[in-house]
């Protein structure tokens, strides 16, 4: 299958929540929410468990990320690998906001053990495995369930290399968001999330992430046609960042963010704003509605915000539509991937409906 031409590049987006949703949380802070559903319930004791405690996550989180080696003469950062930092964000961060009790990390990465900030909590590694040898196929790095068990997100965790300098005065880039570190229910909505990690930065990663999220928004439509929408998120983290890549199954729409800061600049510390926005992604059958496209501005009209997906798989699009699996342990090997490839020259255009008291 070949690349996706223009018409398939990401709307970028600043908004995808609901005006009502955010009267919602505006009125949870200031009292006057009483009447909580179950799910709404469960989804702000996630958040509030997590804030509560959330100088202890954000050490172990920098014991991982900014691991350090000291010596006489200089202060060293030892980069992490893929499966060390793949397990810190879920123990430490996504794993403690998500809906459910549980999620599972991709049993086939190298190096599989506990979380190396010292707490020794012990991940679930399984089956991972999403797509049909026949067309586009891989292994996700990290799958939240929702409370009854239906998988609903993923996260694709992208770990950049960290060079270690002879200096300790520049033990990080100049480009890292982070300053140099210092030396001393069954009545909630179903689905799954998802979420992938990389060791180091390289051109077709975001392509990757791409195409994972298609793959698993039209499977989940495949598996689960009740649900009241497809808008599926794909979190793509690294150890200082994180964007969101949503697919419409139904709409044939691809939302993609912009990068988002875990930690803050100047104090080094988790960022609240960025906690939140993750929160809300992984509860995002209850914060998004999905996409209205009947609703959209007027100077949405002669623009086509559709990924044209359908045409692009052609004659794969049956085995796309019908026959993509989950929960998979192997593909055999001699199947390549079928690509799933975008332009790096995206359309950048905020998603707007008409109504402003959506």
């Amino acid at each position: 299958m070949g690349p996706l031409g223009k018409s398939t590049r990401p709307l970028r987006t600043k908004r995808w929540l609901p005006k009502r949703r955010i009267a919602f949380l505006k009125d949870i802070r200031d009292g006057k929410k009483q009447n909580l559903l179950s799910h709404e319930k469960k989804a702000l004791q996630k958040l509030d468990g997590y804030v509560k405690v959330i100088d202890h996550h954000e050490n172990c989180l920098k014991k991982v990320l900014l691991r350090q080696q000291s010596s006489e003469k200089e202060v060293k950062l030892i980069s992490p690998t893929e499966t060390e930092v793949t397990v810190a964000l879920a123990e430490h961060l996504l794993g403690k906001l998500a809906p459910g009790e549980s999620h599972i990390i991709d049993g086939k990465v190298k190096g599989q053990g506990p979380c190396q900030c010292g707490c020794n909590q012990k991940p679930n590694y399984s089956s991972t495995g999403i797509g049909h040898e026949d067309v586009w196929h891989g292994y996700i790095d990290i799958v939240f369930s929702s409370h009854v068990g239906i998988p609903e997100c993923i996260a694709t965790a992208q770990v950049h290399q960290i060079s270690s300098p002879t200096s300790s005065d520049a033990i990080l880039p100049l480009d890292t968001p982070m300053k140099r570190p210092r030396t001393e229910d069954d009545d909630s909505p179903d689905g799954k999330t998802i979420s992938e990690v990389k060791v180091s930065s390289a051109a077709g990663d975001e392509d990757q992430a791409i195409a994972q999220i298609i793959v698993f928004s039209l499977l989940q439509k495949q598996r689960h046609p009740e649900f009241q929408h497809h808008l599926i998120p794909n979190i793509v983290i690294s150890p200082t960042d994180f964007h969101i890549f949503m697919y419409d199954a139904v709409n044939d729409i691809l939302l993609g963010s912009y990068p988002l800061q875990i930690f803050d600049v100047e104090t080094e510390s988790l960022r609240i704003e960025s906690v939140m926005i993750l929160w809300m992604v992984l509860h995002y059958r209850m914060f998004c509605e999905g996409i209205k496209v009947g609703a959209l501005t007027d100077d949405f009209k002669d623009l086509d915000v559709k990924s044209h997906f359908r045409k692009i798989a052609e004659t794969k699009w049956d085995v796309y539509s019908t026959s993509l699996r989950e929960n998979v342990g192997y593909f055999p090997p001699g199947k390549r991937k079928t690509p799933i490839t975008f332009e790096a020259n995206w359309f950048a255009k905020e998603l707007k409906y008409k109504d402003i008291n959506d």
